[in-house]
């Protein structure tokens, strides 16, 4: 990251947001394909904020997942 905010624009859904990001080019673009995957097989016909709210739930579930998955991994076992 670096220590001046940039100003970059992400189009998510129906609408385009203006924002300012530490983050670098290569690691912003990630990220933004991430939140842009999250809304993929959602429903476009649906209003901006269910479709934010829908990405939302979906990317902590993946969050949830992936949290599961490394506590099995390490022999925690289940954290829920």
């Amino acid at each position: 990251m670096s220590d001046e905010p940039r100003r970059v624009y992400i189009t998510l859904g129906k609408k385009s947001y203006s924002i300012l990001t530490r983050l670098n080019e290569d690691r912003f673009s990630r990220v933004a394909q991430i939140a842009r995957e999250s809304l993929e097989g959602i429903e476009t016909t649906s209003e901006q904020e269910e479709l934010l709210l829908l990405a939302c739930f979906k990317l902590a579930f993946s969050i949830e997942s992936a949290e599961g998955r490394m506590m099995e991994m390490l022999g925690e076992g289940d954290p829920f």
